[in-house]
């Protein structure tokens, strides 16, 4: 027997830092959005004693370097049980080193999936606190949908799904390490914060100009980047109702409510030797294929 589960991107659409642990983690608010890009992670138990994993992306670890590795293992560990021998197979869709948690999705997809082939061992909270222990961005990628995450990733609220609408996407630069971005953000002055009360009012209220007006992330005054800035100007210029980074970014969004007007953007960023894609947003994070 065999699983796929299809592993969900995430957008932050407003991702705010609001303090600081005794124990160095940062505490976070932010609104969190699914999409319709996702990788698919097939799970294939077996009788060779340990644990492999294989992707068609090079640059990824196949071992317990990869946090879907490490999510199997951790299962195992929680279960109680040795692993008899299990194959990850990963199809890569969703970019690298990006901010749109496809690691973290991986991850949780694996959690997921491994708790169905198990007979269901595990309770969905149960779940998202074996998550926690992978990674802040895994419990929200596990649940999905629009959401509001506190704390350290693992306080999550379900909000109602957004009306129709599309998302572009560009990578305009290469990742920095996510810690090195926590580090340059604690050195500013000071920092503008996004309302995110008053975009989880806008998701509420089923408002997306309003949520566009409230879109904005912490780690675009750590950016300053040039590029960032050309990316946001297109998104705007195309009709965006708002843009920001996703997660600790480069990946730049904007919102759109028209499908014309997001795939005006698309030929605006390609026109600009960027490399945009268009998504829809997605009511779960992790879903089993039937």
């Amino acid at each position: 027997m065999q699983i796929s589960v299809e592993a969900h991107a995430k957008l932050n659409l407003t991702l705010d830092i609001t303090g600081l642990r005794p124990d160095g983690y940062h505490l976070l608010d932010m609104l969190v959005q699914s999409l319709d890009l996702a990788d698919t992670v097939t799970l294939s138990p077996n009788t060779s004693g340990a644990i492999s994993l294989r992707t068609n992306e090079r640059r990824l670890p196949e071992d317990e370097g990869n946090i879907a590795w490490r999510a199997a293992a951790l299962f195992y560990e929680k279960a109680g049980k040795k692993c008899e021998g299990l194959k990850i197979s990963i199809k890569k869709r969703i970019p690298l080193a990006a901010g749109l948690g496809g690691g973290s999705a991986d991850g949780a997809a694996v959690l997921l999936g491994l708790n169905r082939l198990e007979g269901l061992p595990f309770t969905k909270d149960q779940l998202e606190d074996m998550a926690l222990e992978l990674g802040a961005d895994v419990p929200l990628c596990l649940t999905g949908g629009t959401l509001e995450a506190e704390g350290i990733g693992g306080i999550l609220s379900p909000l109602p799904d957004l009306p129709r609408c599309w998302f572009v996407l560009a990578k305009p630069g290469e990742k920095v390490s996510t810690g090195e971005m926590y580090r340059k953000y604690d050195a500013l002055p000071a920092a503008r914060h996004p309302d995110t009360q008053a975009a989880i009012g806008a998701v509420c209220g089923g408002d997306l100009e309003e949520l566009g007006r409230h879109m904005y992330n912490v780690f675009e005054a750590v950016w300053q980047d040039e590029n960032i800035r050309a990316v946001k100007e297109i998104l705007r210029q195309a009709g965006a109702l708002g843009s920001t980074l996703s997660g600790s970014g480069p990946t730049v969004f904007g919102l759109f409510d028209d499908k014309e007007k997001a795939g005006r953007a698309v030929s605006a960023l390609k026109a600009a030797d960027y490399a945009p894609f268009i998504c829809e947003p997605a009511d779960a994070g992790c879903e089993i294929e039937d």
